[in-house]
C-alpha cells in the first residue's frame, strides 16, 4: 500500500509541476529543430553552390574569353553532407544526447536529491516512509518516461528527414533501431543522473558533472577503440545504423549486451542509491540504555 501511495505521489508531482512537459519539450523541441536547421544549410549551401559557380564562370570568361566554368567547387562537399537524409537523421537523433539531456536531467532537478536538501522528506520518512518505497517509483517513472518522449520523438524527427531530404532517406528500418537505442540510451543516464544525485543530495552540482562526464567518457571509449558491448556504444551505432555500412545480424549481439548492460548498470543504480540513503539515515527510534 506504500510502494502504491508513493508512486501516486511521484506522478502527480511529475504532472501538476509541469516537469512531464517540461521534459517532452525538451526532446521534441531539438527533435524538430536539427532536420529544419539541417535543410536550411542544405539549402543556403545550394544557394552559395549556384553562385560560386556563376563567379567561377564570370572569371574564366574574363581569363580567356572562353566563359567555360571552372571545375572547382568548394562548396560540393559540404552540400552534398547536409543533403544526406540519413547522416542528418543520425544527426539529430544523437544530437538528443546533448542539449536535450541537459534540459531533461534539469527539469528533473528536484525529484534527483532537490526535495532532500528543502527538508521535504523529513516527515515522510518520520511516519515511516521506507527507502525502498521512496526511491523505487523514481527509477521507474522518471526513466520510463524519458524512454518513451524519446522513441516517440525520434520516430518523428526520422519522419521529417525522411519527408525533407531526397537522397539517402532514412528507411524505415533505420528509424525505428535508431530510436530504440537513443531511448534506452537516454533512460540510462537518467538512471544514473538520479543516482549520482540521490547519493549527494546536490543534483545541480551534479547536472554538470553526469553532463559533462558521459560526453567525456564515450570519446575516451571511441578514442581507445572500444565501440561495442557497453551502453555508451548506443549512440556510436546510430550513425553506423543509417551510413549503410551496418549489418544488423553482425552487430545483434553488440545491440543485445549493451542494452543489457544499460539495464544492469540502471539497476545497480537504484540499489547504490538505496544503500547510501540508509548509510546515512539516523535511527532515533531505538530506545537509548544508561551508560551505567
Amino acid at each position: 500500500m506504500q510502494l502504491k501511495y508513493s508512486f501516486n505521489k511521484e506522478w502527480i508531482h511529475f504532472w501538476r509541476t509541469g516537469r512531464f512537459w517540461g521534459v517532452l519539450g525538451g526532446i521534441i523541441a531539438f527533435a524538430f529543430t536539427y532536420p529544419l536547421m539541417f535543410k536550411f544549410m542544405d539549402f543556403a549551401m545550394g544557394q552559395m553552390q549556384q553562385q560560386s559557380a556563376i563567379v567561377q564562370t564570370a572569371t574564366a570568361a574574363i581569363q580567356d574569353g572562353t566563359g567555360t566554368a571552372a571545375d572547382e567547387n568548394i562548396f560540393g562537399d559540404m552540400t552534398g553532407m547536409y543533403s544526406d537524409g540519413g547522416m542528418m537523421f543520425a544527426t539529430s537523433v544523437v544530437g538528443l544526447a546533448t542539449y536535450s539531456l541537459l534540459i531533461v536531467m534539469l527539469v528533473l532537478m528536484s525529484a534527483a536529491g532537490g526535495e532532500q536538501k528543502k527538508r521535504a522528506t523529513i516527515i515522510p520518512m518520520c511516519a515511516g516512509l521506507k527507502y525502498e518505497n521512496y526511491l523505487l517509483p523514481k527509477f521507474v517513472i522518471y526513466p520510463l518516461v524519458v524512454m518513451v518522449e524519446t522513441f516517440l520523438c525520434s520516430l518523428l524527427s526520422g519522419a521529417l528527414c525522411s519527408s525533407l531530404f531526397e537522397i539517402n532517406p532514412p528507411t524505415a528500418e533505420n528509424i525505428v533501431l535508431s530510436s530504440a537505442l537513443m531511448a534506452v540510451y537516454m533512460a540510462f543516464i537518467t538512471a544514473v543522473y538520479l543516482s549520482v544525485g540521490l547519493c549527494t543530495s546536490h543534483p545541480g552540482a551534479m547536472t554538470p558533472v553526469v553532463f559533462l562526464g558521459q560526453s567525456l567518457l564515450q570519446s575516451i571509449l571511441e578514442a581507445s577503440g572500444l565501440t561495442d558491448y557497453h551502453p555508451f556504444a548506443l549512440t556510436t551505432m546510430i550513425s553506423r545504423i543509417n551510413s549503410g555500412e551496418f549489418d544488423l545480424s553482425e552487430n545483434l549481439t553488440s545491440i543485445m549486451v549493451s542494452v543489457a548492460l544499460a539495464v544492469v548498470i540502471a539497476v545497480m543504480m537504484y540499489f547504490l542509491a538505496l544503500g547510501v540513503l540508509k548509510a546515512r539515515r539516523v535511527d532515533n527510534q531505538s530506545e537509548e540504555k544508561p551508560e551505567f
